[in-house]
C-alpha cells in the first residue's frame, strides 16, 4: 500500500507529464502551422513555440520539485520529525503558470478573431 508521500509524488509526476504533453502538442502544432499554412501564421507560431517552451520548463521544474519534496518528506518521516509536510510554493507556481498560459492562448484567440473581422 502506498503512503501519502508516495501518492503525492505520483500526483505531481502526473501533473508534470500532463503539462509536458500539452507542451509537446503545442510545439507540434506550431511547427505544422509554420510549414503548412504559410507566412501568415509565422508570428503566431513563434508565440505558440515560446509558450510551449515555457510550459516545458515548468513541467521539468515541477518534476524536479516533486522529487525533492518526496525525498525531503521521506527523510523527515524516517527521522520522525514534526512537520511541516505541506508544500505552499509548488501549487502557487503551478496555478500562476497555468493561468498565464491560458491567458496567452485566450488573448491570441481574441486577437486572431479581431484580425479576421
Amino acid at each position: 500500500m502506498l503512503s501519502a508521500n508516495e501518492r503525492t509524488f505520483l500526483h505531481w509526476m502526473n501533473v508534470s507529464v500532463t503539462i509536458g504533453s500539452i507542451s509537446a502538442a503545442l510545439s507540434g502544432v506550431a511547427g505544422h502551422a509554420h510549414r503548412s499554412w504559410g507566412d501568415d501564421y509565422t508570428s503566431s507560431a513563434l508565440y505558440v513555440r515560446v509558450l510551449s517552451m515555457f510550459m516545458l520548463a515548468t513541467s521539468i521544474m515541477i518534476a524536479v520539485w516533486g522529487g525533492y519534496n518526496f525525498n525531503n518528506r521521506a527523510n523527515m518521516l524516517t527521522l520522525k520529525l514534526d512537520g511541516p509536510y505541506d508544500s505552499k510554493v509548488l501549487p502557487a507556481v503551478l496555478a500562476v503558470t497555468l493561468v498565464a498560459s491560458l491567458m496567452v492562448v485566450f488573448s491570441g484567440a481574441v486577437m486572431r478573431l479581431h484580425s479576421d473581422s
